[in-house]
């Protein structure tokens, strides 16, 4: 009768921490990239927000990336879930866009209501990348950002040399169809997986990867070639376990 009773205190305690605690943290994550550059480049790496309502949480968010005072923010897609308030979107994005310049793709969920996603891009200045590329000077240093279209290749592969080229993808596999942009990747950045959401070792991984062949943090490829899974920072159903939301703050220097 003990044993049960500490049981089920056990399974209310962990409860609690899956939906009331953990899904309103924020870990932040460093990646540090040396390259021959004057001044160094910060950028923040976001993906997942699922925004329903604006509350403390985005504050949250923001507050933290303000911190890291980045020269450039990456968005990697889905913001919406069904049910999206629409000013609630709009007030994210108009804050995040005052931080620092902000480029994304789309996520998956976004198509659910394009319009309204467009509609929030274009009013606060988010600069949306989705099969296209653009290239970024910074003094001689030039970087290339190019971002996949879901499941699909670019209508156009832009093979102008870089300093240095991060491609942006919301879905993991999606770099695979893509082997033009693969070849230039220096960094493949995207998000999708939520880490697992619940992250359970080997058992997360079995059930989840028939959606993504990786599903958190470093993957290391020849030639030095990096890509990073974003745990994100929302989730379609609000619950969280060894998975927290993540900010990804990463910095191009000479160090």
């Amino acid at each position: 009768m003990k044993f049960f009773t500490r049981t089920i205190f056990i399974i209310f305690l962990i409860a609690i921490y899956a939906f009331f605690i953990e899904p309103f943290s924020i870990k932040k994550s460093y990646l540090n990239i040396k390259k021959d550059i004057k001044t160094p480049i910060k950028i923040i790496d976001i993906t997942d927000l699922h925004i329903y309502k604006y509350i403390f949480f985005h504050e949250k968010i923001l507050n933290e990336i303000k911190k890291e005072k980045p020269d450039l923010i990456l968005y990697t897609g889905d913001s919406i879930i069904k049910n999206t308030d629409k000013n609630s979107l709009n007030k994210f994005f108009k804050k995040l866009s005052e931080i620092a310049p902000v480029y994304a793709v789309y996520g998956n969920w976004d198509y659910y209501n394009l319009n309204m996603v467009n509609d929030v891009y274009n009013t606060n200045n988010i600069h949306l990348i989705n099969d296209n590329s653009i290239s970024l000077y910074y003094g001689n240093f030039t970087l290339k950002l190019i971002g996949l279209p879901i499941y699909k290749k670019l209508s156009y592969t832009d093979t102008t040399s870089a300093s240095y080229t991060i491609v942006m993808e919301h879905i993991p596999d999606t770099i695979f169809y893509n082997k033009e942009a693969f070849d230039q990747a220096n960094l493949i950045l995207a998000g999708h997986t939520h880490g697992g959401q619940v992250y359970i070792p080997f058992i997360t991984k079995l059930f989840l990867k028939k959606y993504a062949f990786y599903l958190r943090g470093e993957k290391k490829f020849s030639n030095n070639k990096l890509m990073y899974i974003n745990r994100g920072l929302g989730a379609w159903f609000n619950i969280r376990l060894f998975s927290s939301p993540e900010i990804l703050v990463i910095t191009i220097s000479n160090n």
